[in-house]
């Protein structure tokens, strides 16, 4: 059951509890897959069933072949010993305007490219870095937010004590009120990196996906909002103005089952909200075909009080009610006068007859 395709990015891991409600509305699910499956290879995931019922897509634009078995030794191997590799791989994922030449990590990436008797061209090496940055945010992604939401429960934990105090008139200066202000402080520079690691993320996954024609969808997803900020940098400096918010809907924070019964749970959703799925796919179709493009012009315009997304609402919290599932939300954008295929300077997609007049692109959590 199609809705409205959507390209999601830069995450290629989608098969987990966070990103399970993006199908309730996004089907199907297109993904950058960075490892083919091998052939003959035919292991039983739970994520075998998302693209076997058509609910995901995977895409792999860069395609290993020969190299695949190597590459997925190396990938173990650093995995293994994130250690040993540490100062490579920063080194490789440094921006090139703050760090060492290109010519340097080059080197260093034939040095490892070799080590697994992986064959390559010299003329590839921007291929290879957007592969290892992928595979390397694949590794530590989950590693890193562990350690981020164990400090953040931490903090938690004392805010509400601390936040009290401070509203206290004698409470100025006090230690507790200090420990605070430190580890606000501390946060703030744990998601520096964080950010960086996003930005690095978003350009290697670019990368991988010029490599070849895009899947044609109709809508781009970023999965942070540092991310879909990417997209916004570039349309900013080509079109001299700013995106336009249309939509804002909420989903579940999570769904929080088992694969087989995700499936099942969507599906039925699916089917209780296809007025409401063709309602909103006909206001976005009305959206990014409207020419000129009016910013105060109510055609060009998907309000945020929209009918079907409060019928949407609704819906929602028939099945998946807040005190239970949480609420996170996306929020889709308008980028007049510039399709993110001809922005990012994509080849054409195959099979792709028509291109909308307008760039559509919704962020996750915003």
């Amino acid at each position: 059951m199609n809705f409205y395709e959507t390209l999601f990015f830069p995450d290629t891991d989608i098969f987990n509890e966070e990103y399970y409600p993006l199908l309730l509305f996004f089907t199907p699910l297109h993904f950058l897959q960075l490892i083919e499956q091998g052939v003959g290879v035919n292991p039983a995931n739970e994520s075998d069933l998302f693209l076997e019922r058509g609910l995901c897509k995977a895409h792999t634009p860069a395609p290993l072949g020969e190299n695949r078995q190597q590459f997925l030794r190396l990938i173990d191997d650093i995995r293994k010993r994130k250690e040993y590799y540490l100062v490579q791989l920063k080194t490789i994922l440094t921006d090139s305007t703050t760090g060492p030449t290109e010519n340097r990590k080059n080197v260093i990436i034939s040095s490892l490219l070799q080590e697994f008797g992986i064959k390559h061209q010299a003329s590839d090496q921007s291929l290879w870095r957007a592969r290892l940055v992928m595979a390397m945010a694949e590794i530590l992604a989950s590693e890193e937010e562990a350690l981020h939401d164990e400090f953040s429960e931490q903090v938690t934990f004392f805010n509400e004590e601390i936040t009290a105090l401070r509203s206290l008139p004698e409470a100025k200066g006090t230690e507790e009120v200090d420990l605070l202000d430190k580890l606000e402080s501390l946060m703030a520079e744990l998601e520096k990196p964080r950010l960086q690691d996003s930005v690095n993320r978003t350009e290697a996954w670019l990368r991988l996906l010029k490599n070849q024609p895009p899947p044609s969808v109709k809508m781009w997803l970023a999965a942070t909002r540092d991310s879909g900020e990417r997209i916004f940098t570039r349309y900013e400096l080509i079109s001299h103005t700013s995106v336009v918010p249309v939509l804002r809907l909420p989903i579940p924070a999570y769904i929080d089952a088992s694969g087989k019964y995700v499936i099942e749970i969507v599906e039925k959703f699916q089917k209780d909200t296809v007025a409401i799925h063709h309602g909103l796919a006909a206001d976005f179709d009305r959206v990014v075909s409207t020419v000129p493009y009016l910013r105060d012009s109510p055609e060009s315009l998907l309000p945020f009080g929209t009918d079907w997304a409060e019928l949407w609402e609704g819906k929602l919290d028939k099945y998946f009610p807040a005190s239970r599932d949480g609420r996170n939300h996306v929020t889709f954008y308008l980028l007049p006068g510039q399709p993110l295929s001809r922005l990012l300077s994509l080849p054409d997609s195959p099979g792709a007859s028509h291109e909308a007049s307008h760039g559509l692109l919704g962020i996750l959590g915003s």
